[in-house]
């Protein structure tokens, strides 16, 4: 039989090693990989649309400054360094304001699709429709 003396057996310190492995284990599991993802080869919605719009010629016109233009970039998540973009204010970066103006581009953001102008923040489902692409299932 084993005797255990109570020097040697604390509660305390058994509970709480217990309690750093618990936390490293859900800590692990949450860093691993998440399924559905663009690493099973699903890309979102967002990247296909944003993707469409470049292979078309479609083009958003907007300012570094413009508060929409940033609510119309942010509605494609990370897929916004992909939107064909061009910036009409001339301290912006990469900035073509001399297109901006032969375009006639009057206010922010504004999409020229298939030689169409449309001003103003357009839904992802209104862009799909505008430049020809299908909606998801």
């Amino acid at each position: 039989m084993v005797s255990l003396r109570f020097s040697q057996f604390r509660p305390a310190q058994h509970l709480a090693g217990l309690g750093v492995i618990a936390l490293s284990v859900m800590l692990l599991a949450g860093c691993g990989a998440q399924s559905g993802g663009a690493a099973d080869g699903v890309i979102a919605y967002e990247a296909q649309l944003a993707e469409h719009l470049t292979a078309t010629g479609g083009v958003m016109y907007g300012a570094h400054w413009c508060p929409h233009c940033a609510d119309q970039k942010a509605m494609f998540n990370d897929s916004a360094d992909v939107l064909p973009y061009v910036e009409c204010a001339a301290d912006g970066e990469n900035a073509q304001p001399e297109l901006c103006q032969q375009r006639g581009i009057e206010g922010y953001p504004t999409w020229e699709i298939d030689g169409q102008l449309y001003p103003g923040v357009r839904s992802l489902d209104e862009l799909a429709d505008l430049s020809g692409f299908p909606q998801p299932e």
